[in-house]
């Protein structure tokens, strides 16, 4: 029985770990989001500003909007990162499921209550 509430008390500490970081991964998509928008903007108008050709106006842009683009990529990855996390997660609560009906079908045959 003591088994059955330690797995009981892991499954309810892995739904609200979930919870976390599903409300962590709304965050740092909109910090994605954000410097997504941040970077395009600032590249469309260094683009838009710069003389030359197009290939030449694509590499000025390209230069001086550099670490606004790491930024976003940085924050994409995140996100990757966090939805794995989230994933992670999930399978860890589907395990503990597993292992709480074993246990459970152990205690039904041992004769044991639930």
């Amino acid at each position: 029985m003591t088994e059955m509430l330690t797995i009981v008390k892991q499954l309810g500490q892995l739904s609200r770990d979930l919870d976390d970081a599903v409300k962590e991964l709304g965050r740092v998509e909109e910090v994605a989001v954000d410097a997504e928008a941040e970077f395009k903007v600032a590249f469309s108008k260094v683009f838009r500003s710069a003389p030359g050709s197009v290939e030449d106006r694509k590499q000025i842009a390209t230069e001086e909007t550099v670490e606004l683009w790491r930024v976003w990529g940085k924050a994409a990855a995140l996100v990757r990162l966090q939805k794995e996390h989230v994933k992670a997660l999930h399978a860890r609560i589907d395990v503990g499921r597993t292992i709480q009906s074993t246990a459970r079908a152990e205690m039904q045959l041992a004769g044991g209550q639930l």
